[in-house]
């Protein structure tokens, strides 16, 4: 299927992790409860299941952004005052952060352009020029082709590229497609002529200059380590693993909760594709946390022209459209997945873009999850790609799982960082009725706090509670927020300025602060890694520092509710399989996913379950999704024989967010603190095993 029969709202990228979905999720939670029924439910998956839905930055980098220069009450002040357009979700909004999206030009119909069009064709290579002398829109951006002018981006997306633009962020654009002109219109006459395109932010080469030793030097010995960690210098078990996979060996590193796993790899695979071009491969056992990784090292590696890609079931037609081209041709340097993509995409992984470095997070997975397909045979299948180097990264090895790790990975060598956070401690208040008013007691100390919702609105309410006890010292912080905003809201937190931080996993990978004295875990987790990555946060610095556990039994069904909506069972699919073919006129169908949502009112399913069931259909060739001059359209292929959906990528990437979140609440919801505390404040690895080989 040509990316040009898609329409542009299918192609933004996906989160990696949006708060969109609790507060749907909640509201239509809340409604069955009332109820019982479905109808009409708009839940999407939160930010944490890492899933298709567009992210929606409600505020664009046009809009009003804190500076050095705006004092901290009067940032906090107009930031409470806007709080409620930061929850507006624009449908282009975030596409200020999009390597390239697809739109159609505006303002063809006027001035004799459609004379100018009728002569271009696809593939033609188009310019965009900033118009802020535009008396109809300081945001402006025209479209050219070469001296001619053809129209303009769309206001809608103008106000977000505009700014990036100024900032010295280049674009270019090609045609992807020309509509009407030929057909008759519906009152008589012919359809005016238009334009799609394709825009791509032009990424930066800086660091891929031809200043060979020099520039490789630069990199190597503080570009990268400044960009991942700031000022500070390695830890020893952090060298010690740097050293080992410098080496070539394959190395197990068994680091406890905060303790840096992440700069290993981040690093090597950093310097590896700047300096010789080499090719890392990570894994990971769940999509969201692919998705959270690739936006941290996205947002902290920007500007060394590294060509980073996710690759998992959840991302966009349009991105992956990108990625398999970047496959096909080995153009790049560092791709985030699942084992269930590595296993579906085998192929697509030799020749030119055999990885040199294979690296495996969360390890502890070899041998938890076994009976995951994907992991069962994951050994053989990075063997099979040549042998590369591995490293295997994880905080939970007994000398089980250690023997069994160093087997299926051939570990030659590995590192064990022993370090308990004896500082570390958690507080058990799990199902807390009165939240805000406990913390209100306990930020009475007047230490940092880090507060964790599921929701960009319960973040914002609860922040705007405490504010009415402590001031500007309390702060909201979610990916609603422009970009701007949020490094000002890090920075006034960093110098003090700022106690308390309520955030949603926006406020994520990379926030690494030494002396935040609570975290507060307000809702539910989805999965042990965010569980551990969240409260580690607490007491870097070796003080005194808690853990507080707000969530409940309640928090569960919520987010069972969102990974259902978000991973049809195989039930549900072949109820909406079954709907939908019995909607289609002719074989195509024309409705969109809320439509057909609600027209067919099955249990469990609303558009985004919709969307995520459609791809797997894709996927199968049970149908074609595209977009023409009358819209977006599903047409259903022939079928012969039976089709296993359980097989696909997709659908097992989605059990086994089930399956995991399922494992995590078993634990979190009913053990003792003192285990959960061990959990978080130190490594589990064998008792008699040598610390460093």
């Amino acid at each position: 299927m040509s990316p040009r029969t898609r329409r542009t709202a299918d192609r933004l990228p996906p989160p990696t992790a949006s708060e969109a979905a609790f507060e749907r999720a909640l509201a239509s939670f809340d409604k069955i409860r009332m109820t019982g029924q479905t109808r009409g439910t708009t839940g999407c998956v939160d930010d944490a299941m890492g899933d298709s839905v567009t992210p929606s930055l409600s505020k664009g980098d046009g809009g009003a952004s804190g500076t050095p220069e705006e004092g901290r009450d009067d940032f906090v002040e107009r930031a409470y005052r806007e709080s409620a357009s930061y929850l507006v979700r624009e449908p282009f909004a975030s596409i200020g952060e999009a390597h390239r999206f697809h739109t159609k030009i505006v303002g063809v119909s006027f001035e004799g352009r459609q004379d100018v069009v009728a002569g271009l064709r696809e593939g033609y290579e188009l310019a965009l020029e900033r118009q802020p002398d535009n008396p109809h829109d300081a945001n402006a951006i025209a479209v050219r082709y070469g001296q001619l002018q053809i129209g303009f981006l769309r206001k809608e997306i103008a106000m977000h590229v505009a700014p990036r633009m100024d900032s010295g962020t280049r674009y270019r654009a090609r045609i992807e497609s020309l509509t009407g002109g030929t057909a008759a219109a519906p009152g008589g006459g012919a359809r005016h002529r238009g334009v799609n395109i394709l825009v791509e932010r032009v990424a930066a080469e800086s660091a891929r200059s031809q200043d060979g030793a020099l520039q490789r030097a630069h990199v190597r010995g503080d570009a990268v380590r400044v960009a991942l960690i700031g000022d500070r210098q390695p830890r020893e078990a952090q060298l010690a693993v740097l050293a080992r996979v410098d080496a070539g060996k394959n190395t197990l590193a068994v680091f406890g909760t905060g303790r840096g796993k992440s700069y290993c790899f981040q690093y090597a695979a950093a310097c590896r594709a700047l300096e010789s071009e080499q090719k890392t491969l990570v894994l990971y056992p769940l999509r969201a946390l692919a998705n959270d990784q690739y936006d941290a090292l996205s947002r902290r590696l920007d500007g060394f022209g590294l060509r980073v890609h996710r690759a998992n079931g959840a991302i966009s037609s349009e991105e992956r459209e990108d990625l398999m081209q970047a496959l096909h041709t080995g153009d790049w340097d560092v791709i985030l997945s699942t084992p269930e993509f590595l296993q579906f995409h085998y192929d697509a992984f030799t020749g030119k873009s055999r990885p040199s470095l294979v690296v495996v997070d969360e390890a502890h997975h070899l041998f938890e999850s076994k009976h995951r397909a994907a992991y069962g045979r994951l050994g053989r299948t990075i063997a099979a790609l040549g042998d590369p180097q591995v490293l295997a990264l994880t905080a939970t090895a007994d000398a089980e799982a250690f023997e069994h790790i160093r087997r299926e990975l051939r570990v030659d060598a590995w590192v064990i960082d022993p370090t308990v956070r004896e500082n570390l401690h958690i507080v058990d208040a799990r199902a807390t009725k009165e939240k805000a008013e406990y913390l209100r007691r306990v930020f009475g100390d007047g230490g940092k706090a880090i507060v964790y919702c599921n929701s960009r609105a319960e973040a914002t309410k609860t922040a705007d509670a405490l504010r009415k006890t402590y001031g500007n010292e309390v702060m909201f912080y979610h990916a609603g927020m422009n970009s701007p905003d949020r490094a000002r809201v890090e920075q006034l937190f960093r110098e003090g300025a700022l106690r308390v931080v309520v955030a949603t996993s926006a406020f994520g990978e990379g926030i690494d602060l030494p002396d935040v004295r609570h975290v507060v875990l307000y809702h539910l987790n989805f999965d042990f890694t965010s569980f551990n990555q969240q409260a580690g946060r607490a007491g870097r610095d070796g003080g005194y520092a808690q853990i507080h556990l707000l969530f409940g039994e309640a928090d569960r069904r919520i987010n069972e509710y969102i990974i259902d909506r978000s991973s049809p069972t195989i039930g549900v699919l072949r109820e909406l399989y079954k709907g939908m073919r019995g909607l289609a006129s002719g074989g195509v169908l024309r409705l969109s996913h809320v439509d057909i949502a609600r027209t067919l009112e099955i249990g469990k399913a609303d558009e985004r379950t919709v969307a995520a069931a459609l791809h797997i259909f894709e996927d199968e060739n049970l149908v074609e999704l595209g977009s023409d001059d009358d819209g977006r359209y599903v047409r259903f292929q022939p079928v012969t024989g039976k089709i296993d959906l359980s097989k696909n990528e997709r659908f097992a990437e989605g059990e086994a967010e089930r399956e995991d979140f399922a494992r995590f609440c078993e634990l979190v919801l009913k053990a003792q603190p003192s285990a959960l505390e061990a959990i978080v404040n130190r490594p589990i690895y064998p008792e008699r095993a040598e610390l460093v080989r």
